[in-house]
């Protein structure tokens, strides 16, 4: 993700129903299984960086951590926490 000077990132976490992925091309499933663990691992926290995308019709879209997004489904997260860029 690219930050234009002066824009502010900001983070949130949103209900697991509320997001769409930008990409729906097939994913690696050795990428996905890299992504499962790490969240495994993890426990109740969550990683950083966190998916990145933007807000579409009150839904947001994840353009960057598609396979976190899955992972997160997969093991039945009803939350993931997200980032956006907000300014210039």
């Amino acid at each position: 993700m690219l930050v234009p000077t002066g824009a502010l990132i900001l983070t949130r976490y949103v209900e697991i129903d509320a997001v769409k992925l930008a990409c729906r091309e097939r994913m690696s499933m050795g990428d996905l299984e890299v992504a499962y663990r790490k969240i495994v691992q993890l426990g109740e926290h969550e990683q950083w960086p966190c998916p990145v995308g933007h807000w579409e019709d009150n839904r947001f879209v994840i353009t960057d951590g598609r396979h976190q997004f899955v992972a997160a489904l997969m093991l039945g997260r009803t939350h993931i926490l997200v980032a956006w860029i907000v300014g210039p």
